[in-house]
């Protein structure tokens, strides 16, 4: 029995995530070979189904452990895998008010970040002083509710940056170019890759971040520095406009039978 909590994946038995679990998905859980998720499933749910030793899709355990944009640079160190340099910053006190007197210098331009946002939401380029006062301002309003963490990160100009879209066994790259968001949501529009080159650097680095992490529903954001790719963010709910919608249904599906195929009767 396969039970499914996505809506573009019909199972035996199918749910919405968001209601209230009914007594006949409980009374399946002995029966069931696997459980589909959304990538926008809470991790209760997830771990309550991956304890039973139930297989699931999509592979999200790293997701859950490592949270926001401070867990995912955990995350890339634990694996020693290149990033930008960053420093994580969990509350404004930390620089602040610390009790040990270490000072925290910004070195402009420098990029801060939300520990939360998306779609280059909550990102600000601080080129100065005065920027800086102003960013600072708002995270006091993110953390007056409840909001709270940020990166400080280097400033790496480059004309493009590029995104892996990873589904089941598929790695699909797309190079952006734009201002300094170059997402299509924002400022972006997809180019063609600089030089093959560079390309299969980030099939590598996406195939070794998949290795030590196993997800496979997932896009990442690289940034480039001396033409050699960083990882820069993990997206688990992404915009398809760059593979469009039937495409990504269609990969979505067969990375799903390819899963299912693969679990022991």
């Amino acid at each position: 029995m396969i039970v499914s909590f996505f809506p573009s994946f019909e199972g035996d038995l199918n749910f919405f995530q968001f209601e209230p679990l009914p007594s006949e998905f409980f009374e399946a859980l002995p029966k069931v070979r696997a459980v589909i998720f959304p990538p926008t499933i809470t991790p209760e749910i997830y771990f309550f189904v991956k304890n039973l030793g139930i297989p699931v899709f999509p592979e999200y355990t790293y997701r859950f452990f490592f949270p926001g944009k401070i867990g995912q640079i955990l995350l890339f160190r634990l694996f020693n895998l290149p990033h930008p340099e960053t420093s994580l910053i969990p509350r404004l006190c930390g620089i602040e008010e610390n009790p040990y007197e270490r000072s925290f210098n910004f070195k402009f331009p420098c990029v801060v970040k939300g520990n939360f946002g998306d779609e280059g939401s909550e990102v600000f380029l601080v080129r100065n002083e005065e920027e800086l006062k102003e960013v600072l301002s708002i995270i006091r309003t993110w953390e007056r509710e409840g909001r709270f963490g940020f990166l400080v990160q280097e400033y790496l100009s480059s004309p493009f940056d590029a995104r892996s879209v990873v589904i089941g066994e598929k790695i699909l790259v797309f190079f952006r170019k734009g201002g300094f968001r170059k997402n299509l949501v924002q400022e972006g529009e997809i180019i063609p890759p600089p030089n093959k080159e560079l390309e299969e650097k980030v099939i590598k680095l996406t195939q070794r971040l998949i290795r030590n992490t196993y997800f496979n529903l997932v896009a990442i954001d690289f940034l480039f520095k001396e033409n050699e790719p960083l990882l820069n963010e993990l997206n688990f709910v992404f915009g398809r406009r760059a593979i469009g919608e039937k495409n990504y249904e269609l990969y979505l599906k067969e990375a799903i039978e390819n899963f299912l195929s693969r679990i022991t009767l």
